[in-house]
C-alpha cells in the first residue's frame, strides 16, 4: 500500500533497506534492499514519490526510551491538556512516506485527543530501517508476537501505561494502508490488549501466504533474493494489482485464532474501511476483512444493520446481544487515503493532505463513538 501500504517488498508497503537502522542490528534476510528491487516495481514507486517526507509536529513529544525495540522504530506521543491518570489510549499507524508528524493533526487525531480526551501514541517507521517508512505488516520477523515491530509497538504500549498511568482496558488502535495492515496483526497477535482497532484501506491478517502447493509465482517472490521486498504479499493481498485470492471466513478466522498469543474473553471491536475507488489496494479487501473480524467474532456476515452517510454506505455486524462488534464503511469513489471533514461544524475535523483527503465525514469521530472511547 503505497502512501500507507506497499513500499516493501514491491516497493510500496515495507521498503528494503541495505543496512539496519541506527543503534540497532538485525539478521534477517528480508531487510535486504537493493537499488534492482526498486527498479522492479516503477508502478509502486510512482505512488511512493508523491509523498513529501517531514519530521514530527511540534506538539508530538519523542520518547527515546521505552523498552525492548526489537523492530527498531520511534514513539512520540501527544499529552492531552485536560491529562490525568486513567485515560484512554490510542495508537496511530501511518501509512508508507509519512511520519507521526504527517498523521496527527491532519487525520483529525489531536484535536478529538483534547476533547475526548485520550493519550495518543504514534509510533513511527525509521527511513534507516525501512526506506519509504512502511511497517514491515507482511513479514514473519516482524507480524509475530514478540517480534519485530509487533513487539516494539507493544513495548510503547506498556510504556504508557506505566508511566502516564493509562487504562490498560482501553487501549486501542488505528492504521491507514501499511498502518491499517500492522493494526490488523496487533489486533490478532495480542486481541487480550486492544478493546479496538479500525483497519482503513488495507489487507487482513496473514493474506501473505500462497494460494496453494503449487504456488511458484508467490513462493519465487516469498524466497527469491531478486525478488522487490514485498512483491509477495503484493500478489497474494491485492496490492498494485487485482485480488485474486479468495478465502474463507472459517480461513480468515483460523489465522487470527492461531496466532493470538492470548484467547480474550471479548475480542476487539474492529471498524472497518475503504474506498471503492482506490488504486493502490483492492477494495476486495473490505469483504475479506468483514469475514475475517467478524469470523473471529463468531458472528455472520450478513449486516444486523445498514445506513447511508453521504457517499458512505456503513454495515454494522452485531452479537448475540444485538451488540455490535464490528462495523464496515465503503466510500464510493474515494481513493486510497484516510476520510477526513475539512469543513465540518463548528470545528473542521482534519486538514486535507497527502492520503489524507476531504470524504465530507470525519472517520475519527465515527471510529472514536464506534470504539465508545467517550463513555
Amino acid at each position: 500500500m503505497v502512501s500507507g501500504m506497499f513500499s516493501g517488498r514491491f516497493g510500496g508497503i515495507g521498503d528494503d533497506v541495505a543496512s539496519p537502522a541506527p543503534g540497532g542490528s538485525c539478521d534477517c534476510p528480508d531487510r535486504r534492499v537493493g537499488a534492482l528491487r526498486n527498479r522492479l516495481v516503477p508502478n509502486l514507486t510512482v505512488l511512493v514519490t508523491a509523498m513529501s517526507m517531514g519530521g514530527p509536529a511540534p506538539a508530538l513529544e519523542a520518547v527515546s526510551e521505552f523498552g525492548d525495540n526489537p523492530g527498531e522504530l520511534e514513539m512520540f506521543i501527544h499529552r492531552p491538556a485536560d491529562f490525568r491518570d486513567g485515560l484512554p489510549l490510542v495508537v496511530a499507524l501511518h501509512g508508507c512516506t509519512q511520519t507521526a508528524g504527517q498523521f496527527d493533526d491532519e487525520t483529525g487525531l489531536v484535536a478529538l485527543a483534547e476533547e475526548v480526551p485520550f493519550l495518543l501514541v504514534l509510533p513511527q517507521q525509521r527511513p534507516g530501517n525501512m526506506e519509504r517508512r512502511c511497517f514491515r505488516w507482511y513479514d514473519r520477523e516482524d507480524n509475530r508476537p514478540g517480534l519485530g515491530e509487533s513487539a516494539s509497538i507493544l513495548s510503547m504500549i506498556d510504556t504508557a501505561i506505566d508511566r502516564d498511568g493509562i487504562d490498560p482496558d482501553r487501549v486501542h488502535v488505528l492504521g491507514l494502508s501499511a498502518g491499517g495492515a500492522m493494526t490488523a496483526v496487533l489486533l490478532a497477535n495480542h486481541p487480550d490488549r486492544f478493546a479496538g482497532g479500525a483497519i482503513f484501506a488495507a489487507t487482513p491478517f496473514d493474506c501473505n501466504r500462497p494460494a496453494g502447493a503449487f504456488d511458484w509465482t508467490w513462493y519465487w517472490l516469498h524466497y527469491s533474493p531478486l525478488a522487490p521486498d514485498g512483491a509477495d504479499a503484493a500478489i497474494a493481498c491485492g496490492i498494485g494489482v487485482p485480488l485474486t485470492r479468495d478465502r474463507t471466513g472459517d480461513e480468515w478466522a483460523r489465522y487470527v485464532r492461531d496466532v493470538a498469543q492470548e484467547t480474550p474473553e471479548r475480542w476487539p471491536l474492529v471498524s472497518l474501511w475503504h474506498g471503492d475507488g482506490d488504486e493502490t489496494v483492492d477494495p476486495d479487501n473490505l469483504d475479506e476483512l468483514i469475514e475475517q473480524w467478524t469470523g473471529v467474532h463468531g458472528i455472520d456476515t450478513i449486516p444486523d444493520q445498514t445506513e447511508r452517510i453521504g457517499n458512505a454506505g456503513r454495515d454494522v455486524y452485531a452479537d448475540a446481544n444485538g451488540t455490535a462488534r464490528v462495523e464496515a464503511w465503503r466510500l464510493v469513489g474515494f481513493p486510497h487515503a484516510f476520510p477526513i471533514d475539512a469543513d465540518r461544524i463548528p470545528e473542521p475535523c482534519g486538514s486535507p493532505a497527502a492520503y489524507i483527503v476531504d470524504a465530507e465525514l470525519c472517520a475519527i469521530r465515527r471510529v472514536v463513538d464506534f470504539w465508545r472511547l467517550g463513555d
